[in-house]
């Protein structure tokens, strides 16, 4: 219980800058130099998730506290999920979750601290898929890296594949009969 008060506060701030970052970010249509990342309605999701777990544990605490007590696989998967909604609601922040495209070098940022680095020039083709796309290099059958349909400035990325003649697999559709 002694918790709780601490990770309501730390939602809130979470909160308040990812509403700033939604101030501040711009569009851009520029295709040499941009950033796809995280839209920031992804985070109020993730807020509202959260309020709504921490909401019912401290009714659960208050109305029942043997059984929080008593069974640590029903803390541990709240605080998994807790954990869960707390990256949802970081991702938007810049360099959380980034796919930066300058000129011709695109930088992967995934959870702060994985960076890779590939030229346009590498990539082989695109692989279009129901959330997205799955960015192919130097010939690779493993992916490199994938990029989410529901980012900002999705759009732009494809339209620089295009532009530089790069293939772009389509899924394939099921005809009916």
């Amino acid at each position: 219980m002694k918790y709780i008060g601490g990770i309501i506060t730390s939602y809130i701030v979470l909160l308040v800058l990812d509403i700033m970052q939604r101030r501040n970010h711009k569009r851009t249509q520029s295709l040499k130099k941009f950033t796809v990342r995280t839209i920031t309605d992804v985070s109020i999701v993730c807020a509202v998730g959260a309020i709504f777990v921490i909401g019912a544990m401290v009714f659960a605490l208050i109305d029942e506290p043997e059984v929080f007590k008593k069974n640590a696989f029903i803390m541990l998967i709240l605080v998994a999920f807790l954990g869960l909604m707390f990256f949802g609601m970081i991702a938007p922040i810049k360099g959380v979750w980034d796919i930066c495209v300058d000129e011709n070098d695109v930088t992967v940022i995934k959870a702060f601290f994985y960076k890779r680095h590939w030229k346009i020039s590498d990539i082989s083709y695109c692989k279009r898929k129901r959330g997205g796309m799955n960015v192919y290099v130097n010939g690779r059958k493993k992916k490199a890296f994938f990029v989410d349909g529901m980012t900002d400035h999705f759009d732009n990325f494809i339209k620089r594949m295009e532009k530089e003649g790069k293939e772009i697999i389509l899924p394939e559709t099921k005809e009916k009969r």
